[in-house]
């Protein structure tokens, strides 16, 4: 049965919305990678004007009459087709209704000032000076607060920008969960062991490289459908479909800091890669559901998998020829404990998977004080570095090593670092179901690297998904449950037994 002419003119008109976002998508990500320097306002520019763009037509009144029309048309359907395309318009009227709230004016300068300010921080960072950010950071905030009350809240600003991240999500409900995690997480950090870094010396760039371009297609990202690139903060983004572009940053001294940013920005894109296979995508279902679930992807290839005995069994002699070392230099044992050591860090991006919740915390603490004005930008700093002695009992040396090092204050992205953890959260209760579905998982694993039950477990209980359900209903019917952080907590003890026995 052919669709009614206002579906289609409907679709029409959103798919031209996505494909300038997708180019928006081009813009951002070759000003990461491929830019040069000299180039960076007048990206600034175009990045604002295709933002812009885009905006105007999501919020033009035609697109609204264009979505009535839909709306009113689905009663020609079939009965069984039109739950789907209910939601379908319903999820879209949601993401219109917020763009109806920014003017376009608004979306314009927020996007040029974020281009902008990327390339200043990572000057600042390179610099470990945070004063020279300080201004175009305030800049940012004051950006954000504007946005947060055009988008309007009832308890509290910060509550306004978290929404756009994790729909539905509270700061004082996540400062409750935090808070009972944090409890969880002490004891379990005060046992968890350390181990030394086992490599007998630097491995050159060249060589780390051989190894980390295997491992998208290792987990099921091909080719012909991604790219892995050097950029200063590791990201992965989607350009469309059959397009999803992977970046990496290389440490000599610590190979595994290159192995894991791969991992984790390989599962964002096999998200995004399932999306894509859904039927008649793009559509406004056919998109991320959370930015906690996105990060539960990543985070489960990175960890439950990534630092798992069975991935490594199969990878380790890989990794000896590609970085030209013997098991002597690098015995088995040594390395898998030092990928599950634990210990207090500064970075988060280097943090273990034990002590990386800390880190999030800390951060939604001070952003959340910092959009609700309990703060302000120019004592970042000092707050900042009480807080990692007060949590890690570390002192900051310097700014890049404390305030500066996340790349999402500089992208205006306040609201974001919460859905790391919630993605630990729901990343240990996706894998317990999938083991208990799948026992001899583990056996394909380590035999020869076959990781395709667990992708098309994935595929099945949550890509193919998209925006049907909310994440509730999404976590009761893929795990049987409501999220619960318990998962999260036993996966973490049972690490530690497992590396100490």
């Amino acid at each position: 049965m052919a669709l009614p002419q206002a579906l289609e003119n409907y679709r029409k008109q959103y798919r031209k919305i996505k494909l300038f976002q997708d180019v928006a998508s081009v813009l951002h990500w070759d000003s990461e990678v491929m830019m040069p320097e000299e180039g960076r306002e007048y990206r600034s520019a175009q990045i604002a004007a295709v933002a812009e763009l885009t905006h105007d037509w999501m919020t033009d009144k035609s697109f609204l009459n264009q979505i009535q029309s839909a709306k009113k048309s689905i009663s020609e359907l079939p009965e069984s087709e039109r739950s789907l395309w209910n939601r379908e318009l319903e999820v879209l009227m949601e993401e219109k209704e917020k763009a109806d709230k920014l003017p376009s004016e608004f979306v314009s300068e927020f996007a040029k000032v974020t281009n902008l300010a990327h390339a200043e921080w990572a000057e600042a960072k390179k610099g470990k000076n945070f004063q020279s950010f300080s201004k175009r950071l305030e800049e940012l905030v004051q950006l954000s607060k504007k946005q947060a009350d055009y988008f309007g809240y009832t308890t509290e600003p910060y509550d306004a920008l978290l929404d756009s991240y994790e729909k539905g999500a509270k700061a004082d409900q996540i400062q409750i969960l935090f808070s009972d995690l944090k409890e969880s997480l002490v004891p379990i950090v005060a046992t968890a062991p350390k181990f030394n870094n086992p490599f007998p010396g630097p491995i050159s760039i060249e060589k780390q490289t051989k190894f980390c371009n295997r491992l998208p297609a290792l987990l099921g990202l091909t080719t012909k459908e991604s790219r892995l690139d050097i950029s200063n903060h590791p990201f992965s983004t989607s350009l469309g479909k059959g397009d999803k572009r992977i970046t990496t940053r290389y440490s000599e001294t610590d190979p595994l800091s290159s192995i894991f940013g791969v991992l984790h920005e390989t599962g964002h894109s096999l998200y995004e890669s399932g999306l894509s296979a859904m039927h008649e995508w793009p559509t406004p279902i056919t998109e991320f559901l959370s930015l906690g679930i996105h990060e539960s992807q990543s985070r489960l290839w990175e960890n439950q998998v990534g630092r798992s005995l069975p991935f490594w069994e199969f990878v380790y002699p890989i990794l000896l020829s590609d970085f030209e070392l013997t098991d002597k230099e690098l015995p088995f044992k040594a390395l898998y404990q030092y990928i599950n050591s634990t210990e207090k860090t500064k970075v988060r991006v280097e943090a273990d998977q034990i002590t990386y919740n800390l880190h999030i915390i800390l951060r939604f603490e001070i952003e959340r004080d910092l959009i609700n004005g309990k703060i302000q930008v120019k004592d970042l700093p000092e707050i900042w570095n009480a807080k990692m002695k007060e949590s890690f009992g570390l002192k900051i040396e310097n700014d890049a090593e404390g305030v500066l090092q996340d790349i999402h204050w500089s992208m205006g992205a306040f609201g974001y670092f919460p859905t790391y953890t919630l993605g630990n959260i729901f990343s240990s209760q996706f894998f317990k179901k999938f083991t208990e579905e799948f026992p001899d998982s583990h056996n394909k694993f380590s035999a020869n690297g076959d990781f395709s039950d667990l992708l098309n477990w994935l595929r099945k209980n949550i890509h193919s998904k998209g925006k049907i359900y909310d994440v509730d209903t999404l976590m009761k019917q893929a795990t049987g449950e409501s999220p619960n952080a318990k998962h999260l907590i036993s996966y973490l003890n049972g690490k530690i037994k497992e590396v100490t026995k």
